[in-house]
């Protein structure tokens, strides 16, 4: 005779909720990252700004625009650590496994993190 016992969890526990949680705020703040990037980077001149001869075009940097570029990373590096720790102290079941998302962010921000203090202290 065997004993089963039902399933009594109604809803993930806690450390699965923040570990989601983390996992989300290490992606959509490295894309937001990429977004302010594509924002602060220098315009070039096209065919049609050069046809009608506009002269606005900025052609450095948006330095204000690179700290929060900073700013997103540190997030996203910080929050990938945390998500990371929450997923080891989580791997105890059979059906519990690491969330490539927070490892793949955790070393996408690290390498953009190199990059950004390579190109703000220089």
């Amino acid at each position: 005779m065997s004993l089963r016992l039902s399933n009594r969890r109604k809803h993930p526990d806690l450390t699965l909720r923040l570990l989601a949680w983390s996992n989300a705020a290490a992606v959509i703040s490295l894309a937001i990252a990429v977004v302010i990037i594509a924002i602060a980077k220098p315009k070039r001149m096209n065919f049609l700004d050069h046809f009608y001869g506009v002269q606005r075009l900025n052609p450095t940097w948006n330095m204000d625009l690179i700290g929060y570029v900073g700013i997103m990373l540190l997030l996203s590096f910080v929050t990938s650590i945390v998500g990371l720790f929450l997923n080891s102290k989580r791997l105890r079941r059979k059906s519990d496994h690491i969330h490539a998302t927070l490892v793949l962010s955790l070393i996408a921000s690290t390498i953009s993190l190199f990059f950004y203090l390579k190109f703000t202290l220089s």
